[in-house]
């Protein structure tokens, strides 16, 4: 799959051009679906299949004062599409100026005019342009006019949910990790880098972590320990994960630690992807460290007998 930010004066192979276009945030079922469309067509009719999403995610630019959290960040997004055979992962940039395009200019000027769209398959519920003037409906009316196909995904349900971005973070806040897998179809992830803790977990505790920064737009599940598999160099470990604010200790910031299951090397500034696999327990105060410690002992008994039972 090759990676192209989108540009004027964009350049790609002389085929036939058949794109998904969305935000795909999560790459969920639907989102899975609809790009494996396009992919078949591409190859049906010997053209290139193309995902069109846009960074950063438009509602940062619309309503800048407004919290907006990503189940997957642009990097995520690559690497879940990466491997459904799409050609091309082009990338918009998003900006005040493309935040004011109407929708039939960009219909014109980007799909038609710089992309050659010879399809295009979008949601059912797609908008796009100023104010979200654009929908399915204008899209069909201006596909028979600069005559490209429209092909419009109709809502997928899954456990008689409809899938959604929208349904998916609400499940993640509070902890309903088996429902969030079943709409996207893939584990939680959180991805970044080791970075410098307190050191309490092996001076204090006797137990290793590895302190994650990601991304601060990053929707993350309620607090609490989770067993989670942890990919590093592109080997696979296992372990527990933290998500909270260490109340033994008193703190308030929202921190993200994991510790490997029979693992001791040091992997400062190294990246990481963190898949949550179950939730264990919620966070919880203890009176002493060493109450906490033995909790954390008992929490990685339990991940050991859900790694065995795998």
């Amino acid at each position: 799959m090759e990676i192209i930010r989108y540009s004027k004066n964009i350049v790609l192979p002389n085929k036939k051009r058949y794109i998904a276009l969305g935000v795909f945030d999560g790459v969920h079922l639907g989102h899975q679906k609809l790009i494996k469309q396009t992919v078949d067509m591409a190859k049906k009719n010997d053209g290139i299949s193309i995902v069109a999403t846009f960074d950063p995610h438009p509602d940062k630019i619309i309503n800048p004062e407004s919290n907006v959290f990503l189940l997957t960040t642009l990097e995520e997004r690559i690497s879940l599409i990466k491997d459904s055979d799409v050609d091309v992962f082009l990338i918009i940039k998003f900006n005040k100026m493309m935040s004011k395009m109407s929708p039939e200019d960009f219909i014109s000027k980007i799909l038609v005019d710089s992309l050659q769209v010879k399809e295009l398959f979008v949601g059912f519920n797609y908008k796009f342009g100023f104010q979200g003037k654009g929908n399915t409906d204008i899209l069909r009316e201006y596909s028979k006019f600069y005559k490209f196909k429209i092909n419009i995904l109709k809502p997928i349900a899954a456990n008689h949910t409809i899938i959604s971005s929208t349904r998916i973070k609400d499940y993640i806040k509070v902890g309903e990790i088996e429902k969030v897998k079943k709409l996207l179809g893939h584990d939680i992830t959180i991805s970044g880098r080791v970075i410098s803790g307190k050191g309490r977990g092996r001076k204090l505790l006797n137990f290793a972590t590895a302190n994650i920064e990601t991304s601060l737009d990053k929707i993350l599940p309620g607090n609490g320990v989770y067993f989670v598999k942890i990919k590093i160099d592109n080997i696979k470990y296992y372990g527990l994960m933290n998500i909270g604010v260490k109340p033994t200790f008193r703190e308030t910031e929202r921190t993200i630690e994991v510790h490997i299951i029979n693992f001791n090397e040091k992997i400062y500034n190294k990246k990481v992807v963190v898949s949550i696999l179950q939730k264990i327990r919620e966070e919880k105060y203890f009176n002493h460290p060493s109450l906490l410690k033995k909790q954390i002992e008992d929490d990685i008994l339990v991940a050991n007998k859900m790694l065995n039972n795998m």
